[in-house]
């Protein structure tokens, strides 16, 4: 039996995502019941055929919306402990912006985004970017230039709005020769040594992501309106084949910009067990860590762990050396 594909959504019209009825006798392909079950606070959508849209956007701001009773509420009624989505890097959207700082028009699958809550304090932005750039520039990638990215601050709720962090994308370019999985490992080693850079200088600087493939929109504002904060999100050229969306409750933590969900490359609703002592156990085997990949760079990504930070926080930075080490 064939089905046509909801032509906004790429998924089939009569499924549960497309808004038509559908019943047990008429289920959506590739659903089993045996596998039914609650995965509270966060989600993934994607399209089997890897075709980027702007509806997979659409549906993944949308859910995260129906997520809104697993998220807190401050009581300004507007201030969230945090929402947002993972998508890919929507680089119709950015075309404009990366010509204008020299990339090639017709070319951008060179492209990567790092999304930066720069410094509250704007006497601080500058020294914050400047190190980003450094980092960089010492890693061996090109960095472009910077776009602030467009908010809408008036939804967000006065304690939300106290701490908002100045938030802007630097544009980077792979430079010729330089395969896929080499530019990856780059964008992390220079995220790392700009966060060195970060601590040493005391500057509250935090890289929501930093890669080639996704781009993370998140922040403090309630669910419902994480699209008007970010309009990107509802802008068309804003496309991709996959997205990852939550909503949080903070169990362990209090609510900052930093510690919404999703992160670089995981989302998680719940407690992780033996916090303390995973972090530990991380510390403790850092001295014997060796790697082909790095070689005498591996120094620069310690610590793997920064101990400020969630449990769901932790557990991604050490997925995250495992992946860019050949691990993924």
């Amino acid at each position: 039996m064939t089905r046509k594909l909801d032509s906004r959504h790429g998924i089939p019209d009569g499924g549960p995502l497309s808004g038509a009825a559908w019943s047990p006798s008429n289920p959506p392909p590739l659903y089993n019941p045996a596998f039914e079950h609650d995965g509270c606070g966060t989600g993934f959508i994607a399209r089997i055929d890897g075709e980027r849209t702007h509806g997979i956007v659409e549906l993944a701001v949308r859910s995260v919306a129906n997520l809104t009773h697993r998220g807190a509420v401050s009581a300004d009624a507007a201030s969230g402990d945090g929402a947002g989505v993972t998508i890919q890097v929507p680089k119709e959207l950015l075309a404009e912006d990366a010509a204008g700082m020299g990339m090639e028009e017709g070319d951008l699958s060179g492209l990567a985004l790092a999304m930066v809550f720069l410094p509250k304090e704007k006497k601080m932005r500058d020294r914050a970017r400047a190190i980003l750039h450094a980092a960089a520039d010492r890693t061996g990638i090109v960095a472009l230039g910077w776009r602030v990215v467009p908010t809408d601050r008036s939804v967000l709720g006065a304690s939300a709005l106290q701490s908002l962090p100045g938030i802007e994308q630097l544009f980077i370019e792979r430079p010729s020769g330089m395969s896929s999985p080499e530019f990856d490992r780059a964008l992390y080693l220079a995220r790392m040594r700009a966060e060195s850079g970060y601590r040493e200088e005391g500057i509250d600087c935090y890289i929501v992501s930093m890669s080639a493939r996704t781009v993370v929109y998140k922040g403090l504002m309630v669910a419902t309106d994480l699209a008007r904060f970010f309009p990107d999100l509802e802008d068309d050229r804003t496309v991709s084949a996959i997205a990852l969306f939550h909503q949080r409750f903070a169990t362990n933590t209090l609510a900052t910009w930093r510690l919404a969900q999703p992160f670089r490359l995981i989302a998680y609703n719940g407690e992780i067990n033996t916090l303390l002592g995973n972090r530990n156990w991380m510390s403790a085997r850092e001295p014997e860590l060796t790697s082909s990949f790095w070689g005498d760079q591996l120094e620069d990504l310690i610590p793997v762990i920064h101990p400020i930070g969630s449990d769901t926080a932790s557990l991604d930075e050490a997925f995250e050396l495992l992946m860019t080490s050949g691990r993924g």
